[in-house]
This record gives structure tokens, C-alpha cells and sequence, in this order.
């Protein structure tokens, strides 16, 4: 009874909180928590281009100066041909950080764009819940059920998707498991976010057999 009645308030609180807005991005807050989502992956994805070049010029500099004389050490191919220099195999690591991190960022970006045309059609609804289904694997992101029933049906829950973060894919704010929001379609694909729109997640279909139910 206990945990019932403090599940209510809690829920009664997040229904206080949520907006009046047509649509979620015309909500202040929301608008807001997306402009620093956008605003912190396009720094970091400044940041790690900055490192790389940084780090290639950095390393012919002390090649160049004869500091570590990385291109004086040569090595063969396999198949007999010259393989190149140390300096290029060196060189070559943080250049393929780099890729992998453009690429989780490129992502995230494209993620964002989705998210921002769901938020300026749908407005903000009340999830009383939403449930991490940790039987269940999803490499592209988190796998949750949303708990899309009234009060006095509070067991109704949606089949299971997953859920995005930007622009860590697989980042799970562990209190929306007590209420979120919601703007999408029919209590399924759309965005996720607490309150103030702050953790948004965009969320998708799995088309994954057998999907596991809570």
C-alpha cells in the first residue's frame, strides 16, 4: 500500500510538471535541454578533431626535429613490398579513434534531428514508468516498456523498444523507472525525457523475435 501510494505522488508530481505546450519543443525547458544535447556533442566532436590533428602534427614535428625519429624505422610488407614507417603505424591509431568517435557523434547529430522533428509535432504525455528489460539484449541502445496503463489498469505496458541516448546510446537514467515523458505515436516510437525534457531518448521499434516481456 505504501509503495502504491508513493508511486501515485510521484506521479501526480511529474503530471504537475508536464507542459501545456501543443507541441513539446514550444516548451521553454525542453527546447533548452535540446540545444545543450546539440551544443555538447558538436563540442566534443570539435575536441576530439582538434586532438587528432594535434596529435599528427604534433608527432611529425618530433619526427621531423629527429626527437623520436619514428620514420627512420621501416618494416616490410607481407608480401614483400615496402610496409611503410612507425610513424605512419602510429600515426595511424589516433586517426582511427578519431574515426570511431565522428562516427558515434555524426549519429548522435542525425539522432538529435530526429528527436527535434518528433518533439515539434507531438506534445509531452505522462509515462507512469518505464522499465529497463535487462533479460533482454539490444546493441543499438537500451531495451524498455513503457507502462502506458491508466489507474486501475497500471499493469498495461507496451511492447518492448529501444531507447537512445545522445549521445551515449546505452546510458540509462535510472529514474525514469518511476515516470517520464513521452511525445511519439499510440505509447511507442517517439522521445523520452524526464521532467524539463532533460535525458532525452529517442525511441525505436526492435524488430527482434521473441522479444522478452517483463
Amino acid at each position: 500500500m505504501h509503495g502504491a501510494a508513493a508511486d501515485g505522488t510521484q506521479t501526480a508530481q511529474l503530471a504537475a510538471q508536464l507542459p501545456l505546450a501543443k507541441c513539446a519543443f514550444d516548451d521553454p525547458a525542453t527546447r533548452d535541454a535540446w540545444t545543450r544535447t546539440r551544443r555538447t556533442v558538436r563540442v566534443r566532436l570539435t575536441l576530439w578533431t582538434v586532438f587528432w590533428v594535434g596529435s599528427f602534427i604534433v608527432l611529425s614535428l618530433l619526427d621531423g626535429f629527429g626527437v623520436i625519429g619514428l620514420s627512420d624505422v621501416h618494416f616490410k610488407a607481407r608480401w614483400g613490398g615496402d610496409g611503410g614507417t612507425l610513424l605512419g603505424l602510429v600515426g595511424a591509431v589516433p586517426f582511427l579513434v578519431y574515426l570511431c568517435q565522428l562516427y558515434l557523434y555524426v549519429v548522435s547529430l542525425r539522432s538529435l534531428k530526429r528527436i527535434r522533428r518528433v518533439l515539434e509535432r507531438r506534445p509531452w504525455r505522462l509515462v507512469s514508468a518505464v522499465r529497463k528489460q535487462h533479460q533482454v539484449t539490444d546493441p543499438s541502445g537500451v531495451p524498455v516498456r513503457l507502462r502506458i496503463g491508466a489507474e486501475g489498469a497500471r499493469n498495461e505496458w507496451s511492447h518492448v523498444m529501444s531507447a537512445s541516448g545522445v549521445p551515449r546510446k546505452r546510458r540509462w537514467p535510472e529514474a525514469m523507472e518511476h515516470g517520464a515523458w513521452h511525445a511519439g505515436d499510440n505509447w511507442g516510437p517517439g522521445v523520452l525525457a524526464l521532467p524539463g525534457g532533460e535525458n532525452l531518448m529517442e525511441v525505436r521499434k526492435r524488430h527482434v523475435a521473441g522479444a522478452a516481456r517483463a
